[in-house]
């Protein structure tokens, strides 16, 4: 497992919502990660960040998961109120995203992932992102957010399933192409990022190339080439975490603990169950809500009056994902 820049984890906040039960208090109900649009003054490749966004599962905030609490500098925390009708929501996923911009300030401990993380159709065909990548994701551990400040958590595992128009996949109530991740999930991590990595060592595509002769197309050395360049070790945000997909069991009574069993549950009966395998709202899905009218409406309104901005507090807010192909910026 290779080591990841502990600032990975300052792209993740938690979401929050008043509890019903206690006046006054509230309670924690998921996770979010802070996705930017590119800095208008900065080339792509600096991964500059202006426009910020938090973005998590829609049904995190349509169950009242709508207050930011995102970390500060001082080893406190401070949340950011939010109503869940500022938020915006996908038509056809279940994902949600909030323009902060405005919200966040100088003494907050955040990190924004440039909008160049996200792998979308185009940066899977480039990267061949496919089954049995190794990925991971960030975000709430069941309801242990942390008592002065947001306390982050990871999960291991690798990608099962792409998105297959073919293969759709029950979520959200409705039937969407999803990624399908294998790792041990736990409730509290809905809206979290679902990040997916190579490093060098961990592509086995050379071996199948074989003992070919170099005049053969040059398919070896083109590959011994891919081996070595570094658009080869990347990480990118696959997606964000939906839900638990679920199994259905049947169940049969064990006569010997039969006093323990209450019903109305019957033997034979089949009941939904969550597994370890993550259903995750594909990229794309995000990408498509960030470009949404409202949003751009705002961006090109804060291009008009461009404010002169601290380099030095962009370079500390700014993550790399590895080298950037072209992708028409």
């Amino acid at each position: 497992m290779p080591r990841f820049s502990p600032r990975m984890q300052s792209t993740v906040v938690f979401l929050f919502g008043d509890n019903p039960r206690i006046d006054g208090s509230r309670e924690v109900l998921g996770s979010g990660v802070l996705i930017g649009h590119n800095h208008p003054r900065y080339d792509p490749q600096q991964q500059f960040t202006r426009d910020t966004y938090a973005v998590t599962a829609a049904h995190v905030v349509r169950s009242g998961g709508s207050i930011i609490r995102l970390n500060t500098k001082d080893g406190g925390s401070r949340y950011i109120e939010l109503d869940p009708s500022e938020w915006t929501f996908s038509e056809v996923d279940d994902v949600a995203a909030v323009d902060i911009t405005e919200r966040i300030n100088d003494d907050d401990e955040i990190v924004v992932m440039h909008d160049s993380w996200l792998a979308d159709k185009q940066v899977i065909d480039y990267y061949q992102i496919g089954i049995g990548e190794d990925g991971l994701a960030l975000g709430l551990f069941s309801s242990l957010p942390g008592t002065r400040r947001n306390v982050i958590t990871g999960r291991f595992g690798n990608v099962s399933l792409m998105a297959d128009p073919g293969a759709l996949i029950n979520y959200a109530r409705t039937l969407r192409p999803a990624h399908l991740f294998d790792m041990k999930s736990r409730p509290g991590l809905s809206g979290s990022p679902i990040f997916v990595y190579r490093t060098p060592s961990s592509d086995l595509r050379l071996i199948d190339q074989g003992p070919r002769h170099f005049a053969d197309n040059n398919e070896y050395l083109q590959t011994q080439t891919y081996w070595r360049q570094r658009e080869n070790t990347f990480v990118k945000l696959l997606g964000i975490h939906s839900a638990q997909y679920t199994d259905s069991v049947q169940v049969t009574r064990d006569h010997e603990l039969a006093h323990e069993v209450n019903e109305p549950i019957r033997d034979g009966d089949h009941l939904r169950i969550p597994n370890s395998m993550s259903v995750v709202v594909p990229a794309d899905s995000v990408k498509v809500l960030l470009s949404s009218q409202s949003f751009a409406t705002v961006r090109e309104k804060r291009n008009k009056d461009v404010e002169p901005c601290s380099e030095s507090l962009l370079l500390e807010r700014t993550i790399y994902s590895g080298w950037l192909p072209n992708r028409g910026y």
